[in-house]
Formats: structure tokens, sequence, C-alpha cells
């Protein structure tokens, strides 16, 4: 079983603020004990938590920060708000626009980073498409709205071609999921 023990699991020298990002985040939103472990295991949270650290962003905390809130907002409800509604469908970024917020930074790292996330989250559409439709519930990719092929190789073209080796070690294409 794997250790849930932060300081087995993840080196300082990797991602400093991992811990205490993860911590409070979990006190904040009250998380159970199996959520918790699921957030510090997260590897989209450590991604989205990363970003502005490895990009350099002014206030990388307070960017982290409240990345890593409106994620958990979105794991722990707000469904009504939060879900994908048709006007996303146009563009695969609309859905992450809340924490493509970045104040300075390398903008190389950050679209790496962001390109990774909506490879994730396309990732989870294709794999919710057939209990979506049982629940009626809005996909765009059950909708036909998004080649989910073509969105995936684009987005694996992009991720491979730029090389981050601190965000990137978070990354597992085959394992690639939201939670």
């Amino acid at each position: 079983m794997k250790s849930t023990n932060l300081a087995e699991t993840i080196e300082p020298e990797n991602f400093i603020e991992w811990d205490y990002l993860a911590t409070e985040t979990a006190r904040v939103f009250n998380l159970t004990d199996k959520e918790t472990v699921q957030l510090y295991n997260s590897n989209t949270a450590k991604i989205i938590a990363a970003i502005p650290f490895v990009a350099g962003c002014k206030e990388p905390e307070r960017t982290a920060i409240a990345h890593l809130c409106i994620y958990e907002a979105e794991i722990k409800g707000f469904q009504k708000y939060y879900a994908h509604l048709p006007s996303d469908d146009e563009d695969i970024y609309n859905r992450l626009a809340f924490i493509y917020t970045f104040e300075g930074g390398n903008p190389a790292i950050i679209e790496h980073g962001m390109n990774i996330l909506a490879y994730i989250m396309v990732e989870g559409y294709n794999r919710s498409k057939e209990k979506d439709l049982r629940n009626g519930i809005y996909n765009p990719i059950v909708n036909g709205k998004w080649d989910y092929r073509k969105l995936k190789n684009q987005l694996l073209k992009k991720i491979y071609n730029f090389d981050c080796p601190e965000i990137d070690r978070y990354f597992v294409s085959t394992n690639a999921m939201w939670k």
C-alpha cells in the first residue's frame, strides 16, 4: 500500500510548499481523512499548485492557494456552476479559465502546465462519457462537440514538445485523473 506520509512521498527539494498547501486546503475544506489522502496524492492538485512556483510568478503562494481552492470547490460541490456548459465547447481552456490566472511568470511554463491540465480534463470527459450519457450530464465528447482523439493528440504533442521536469514529474498521461 502506498504511504500517505508526506515526509516519505514528497522530497522537500522537489516541491517545498506542497505539504503546507495540501494541509491547509484539507483543513479549510474540512476534508475527511480519505479526501485528505486523495488530495495529498493528487498529481492534478500538485500540478495546479506547482505551476506558479515553477513559472516564477509573483506571489506564487497566493496563486497556488487560490487555484487549489477553486479546484477543491469543484470537487466538493458547486456542480451547478462548475459543470461543463455548451458555452465552454468553443475553447478547451474555457473550463480552466479561473485557474489560468497568473501574475507574471514564464508564459511557456504556464502554458505547458495548462496544457497538461487540459489533457487531464479531456481524459476525464472521455472516461465519464458513458456515465454522463446515462445520467443526462452534458459532456462535450458525448455531444459531439469535441473530438477526443484529435484533442488528445494535439495536447500530447504540445506537452511532449516542452520539457519542464518540475511539473512533468507529476504528469502520467496513462493515469491522468482530475481527482
